[in-house]
This record gives structure tokens, C-alpha cells and sequence, in this order.
């Protein structure tokens, strides 16, 4: 590796912070606004220890028997078994660093944590279904139209009363 003494940027550096800035300005240009304001979850009116909770998370996590997602942008989920072994679960993402996470996916997708948390009735219990999609959703209206509205309507299937939001 070569070592350069000066501090000051050179002209790649400034050719790169260049090339980033037109890259900032095209996505203020793809700037999603709100139809409608968002709506606001009713309170919950029974104890953390009577709710069964669900995690949804962006980090691409998948059973090894489902599709893999596509890593040049993929806005569809995955549903994942509360009671899953976490040896038949698998990443497809490298949109962040998850180096961790394949040591231990509990990092990212804290599915062991709950059942403790329900096993020591902090939680009612967890949900038998549970989400996961990758973070990289180039089509990000496909995700607010069709994904959400989709994952929503599972989960309220699945009279889930709680989710936990993990974004990796």
C-alpha cells in the first residue's frame, strides 16, 4: 500500500467527492413525498407481557430453502418461522457490513432474544410469522405500495401486536 505524506486531497479525492455530490443531487431529485400524512398505531392497551411480537428487519435474511433476494435491488420479503433454527437461515445482502451477523445473527435479526424475552414472560410470546427484506430497494414506491401494504396485512393475519424494526 502506498503511504501519501500530505494531507491535503489530491485529485482523485476531488474527482470522487465530485462524482458523490451528483450522486446526492439525483437522489434529492427521487425524493419520495406522502400522499397522505402517515397514520399514527392506535396505543396498546394490554401489558408488553400479554403482546406477541414480530420482527421485521431490512438485512436479508432468508430460510436457505427460499429464493436468495437479488442483490441489485430486490423489493420483495421474506417470511420468516418464529420457532425457525437459526442453521436454516441464511443472508443475501451486501449492502451493509454483516460480517458480524454471520457469526451471529441474533446482531441483525434477534429472533433468540425474543424467545428468552417470552420465556421470561417480559413478551407474550413470538410471532410464528416473521419479515425480512433487503434494504436495497431501488423501486422504493414497489416497497411503500405493494411490499408494506402486504406485510402489513400478513402480520395483522397473524394478529401480531407488536413489531420490532431492525434496519442491520
Amino acid at each position: 500500500m502506498k503511504h501519501i505524506d500530505s494531507t491535503m486531497p489530491t485529485n482523485h479525492d476531488r474527482q470522487t467527492i465530485e462524482a458523490q455530490t451528483k450522486k446526492s443531487h439525483n437522489l434529492e431529485a427521487m425524493t419520495l413525498t406522502w400522499k397522505e400524512p402517515p397514520q399514527i398505531a392506535p396505543v396498546i392497551d394490554k401489558p408488553l407481557s400479554d403482546l406477541r411480537v414480530a420482527i421485521a428487519a431490512s438485512t436479508g435474511v432468508h430460510l436457505r430453502t427460499d429464493k436468495p433476494f437479488i442483490l441489485t435491488g430486490d423489493s420483495s420479503y421474506r417470511i420468516i418461522p418464529g420457532d425457525v433454527d437459526y442453521s436454516d437461515l441464511t443472508i443475501t445482502h451486501v449492502r451493509y457490513p454483516n460480517q458480524a451477523a454471520h457469526r451471529d445473527l441474533d446482531v441483525v435479526y434477534p429472533l433468540k432474544t425474543l424467545r428468552k424475552m417470552a420465556e421470561k414472560n417480559i413478551i407474550g410470546e413470538v410471532s410464528p410469522v416473521n419479515i425480512s427484506w433487503m434494504g436495497h430497494v431501488p423501486r422504493v414506491d414497489v416497497l411503500i405500495e405493494v411490499t408494506a401494504k402486504q406485510i402489513a396485512e400478513t402480520l395483522e393475519e397473524n394478529q401480531v401486536d407488536l413489531v420490532l424494526l431492525s434496519p442491520g
